[in-house]
């Protein structure tokens, strides 16, 4: 995408158009761009011709006005087509969803005011799913599409195993790990159907980096289907921190849980729990959280390399609190049986070293 010479969104309230024949989604606003996506129904592309330019003539102030319509005659004859206006790639994905959704007789523009920072990828899903609420909201998306079941042919939620999705998930390695419940292949909409209102999307890291479209785009099929939609991410790469941050931010924004498995045999255990506790209360696999400060005070210190719970109860017996054991001298903790130098430089480290890992390889470094 080029960057505009001057940012072009202003402080002033977006205000809708007048139009009654438009439709408008609701503003999407990150770091200062803008999102607002336009709809109508046409007949013609005469039609959408007057659409693209009342838009642009109402939005002039906006940067791009991203089109993608539809236009299917009684013959059957498909008309779509697509404008990126600048933003580069838009426009296809705009049409892939009109596609996907079997919108019919529809032109869509979003509209984005450019905020002098780039947002990368994310911008997206912010155009396709500006796109999908302006289209839900005035019925536009095709009633075959609209009340089709998760599950081809069967009302979801109708199996007592999981469901797979077979063209996408064969032979994805971590099925040979799901060993505790049955499963099978069907045709679903998600990668993996794991509750009456649960539901997955699988991700590789190393996929996301060559496709990172993709993952939008699934997400925008899943709109309004299921009340828990888990994104379950393979960690594949070593440098993973901005790709997960990214898709932190997506799955907040689209009301996604993110799971991170680090292999397969992890993200098939994940599957396995949400499926295996589909109906039993969400207390059975959660941390059991001692109440007493004993119990708190061992699980605490048995981080520590080295420390077990009899040298828990040493320290507790001599010292009676844990801010009495971190201020202990040396000398006194040299005197409680158990504990040599290692022992006790090890606890002492635990009380002093940085938090931060970066910042302590900084001033070790400093200091040689």
């Amino acid at each position: 995408m080029t960057t505009p010479a001057k940012v072009s969104i202003t402080s002033q309230p977006w205000t809708p158009s007048t139009s009654p024949n438009f439709l408008h989604s609701s503003p999407i606003k990150d770091r200062k761009s803008m999102f607002v996506a336009h709809a109508t129904r046409v007949q013609n592309q005469k039609e959408v011709k007057t659409f693209q330019a009342t838009i642009k003539a109402e939005e002039r102030t906006a940067t791009h006005h991203v089109l993608a319509y539809r236009i299917i005659t009684q013959e059957g004859i498909i008309f779509e087509d697509s404008d990126d206006d600048g933003e580069t790639h838009a426009g296809v994905r705009l049409l892939e969803l009109l596609q996907k959704l079997e919108v019919k007789n529809v032109a869509v523009i979003v509209t984005r005011w450019y905020g002098g920072i780039l947002l990368g990828p994310v911008r997206f899903n912010h155009i396709l799913k500006s796109a999908r609420e302006v289209l839900d909201k005035g019925n536009l998306v095709s009633e075959v599409s609209n009340s089709a079941s998760p599950v081809a042919g069967k009302k979801p939620g109708g199996y007592s195993s999981i469901i797979v999705n077979g063209e996408r998930q064969r032979g994805n390695p971590i099925l040979q790990f799901i060993r505790n419940v049955q499963w099978e292949y069907d045709e679903i909409v998600p990668d993996f159907i794991i509750g009456q209102t649960t539901c997955a999307l699988y991700l590789s890291l190393k996929y996301h980096r060559l496709h990172p479209e993709y993952i939008f785009n699934r997400i925008q099929l899943l709109v309004h289907q299921f009340s828990l939609r888990v994104l379950l991410v393979a960690v594949d790469v070593d440098n993973h921190e901005d790709p997960i941050r990214e898709l932190t931010k997506i799955s907040v924004t689209n009301n996604f849980t993110m799971i991170l498995a680090w292999s397969h045999e992890e993200a098939a255990r994940y599957i396995e729990t949400y499926k295996a506790y589909e109906h039993r209360p969400p207390s059975l696999i959660m941390e059991k959280v001692e109440s007493d400060y004993h119990a708190k005070l061992t699980h605490c210190l048995t981080q520590i390399r080295s420390l077990n719970k009899t040298d828990v109860l040493t320290l507790a017996s001599n010292f009676g609190s844990l801010q009495n054991i971190i201020s202990a001298p040396t000398e006194d903790l040299s005197m409680c049986p158990g504990f040599g130098d290692q022992k006790i430089r090890r606890l002492q480290e635990t009380f002093t070293q940085n938090f931060s890992y970066s910042k302590a390889k900084k001033k070790q470094r400093e200091d040689e």
